[in-house]
């Protein structure tokens, strides 16, 4: 059987079986690897939020270009950001919602803001600075 090579590979934070609430406590990234609109692969690697820098090593030597988190502060949103890395934040939702929103054509994150989150800004701007969430179009992912 000939492997596939994924067209997308994302990462999500998790805890246990949903996205980790807390980006800056999370320790777990759940890679997934999908290929025409379907989850072909997915695997654990664990991780230090503390470490910027040798997450965004982990990412880049995976292939990654999209994270999913829960909350995050704004210093890690700018390095990941910074990094080249697109950035979904403010996610809730267990990992099956968030796997089935990702092969969706267009999908509808605002479904899966945390609470508190609505109008594509965060927390009432407390969060980032007011500045919008940053959603990416599945088209830039999946090419």
């Amino acid at each position: 059987m000939e492997t596939q090579t994924p067209r997308s590979r994302v990462a999500i934070t998790v805890w246990e079986d949903r996205v980790s609430p807390v980006f800056d406590a999370a320790n777990t990234l759940l890679i997934v690897d999908i290929v025409d609109a379907q989850v072909i692969a997915t695997r654990y690697h664990r991780f230090d939020p503390t470490l910027i820098s040798q997450l965004i090593h982990i990412l880049n030597d995976q292939g990654v270009m999209l994270l999913i988190c829960g909350a995050v502060s704004e210093g890690p949103a700018k390095l990941l950001e910074a990094a080249g890395l697109e950035l979904i934040p403010f996610i809730a939702g267990n990992i099956a919602e968030v796997l089935a929103m990702l092969v969706l054509e267009n999908p509808v994150w605002r479904e899966l803001k945390m609470p508190g989150c609505g109008r594509d800004i965060c927390c009432r701007g407390k969060i980032r600075h007011g500045r919008e969430i940053k959603v990416t179009h599945p088209d830039s992912i999946f090419k």
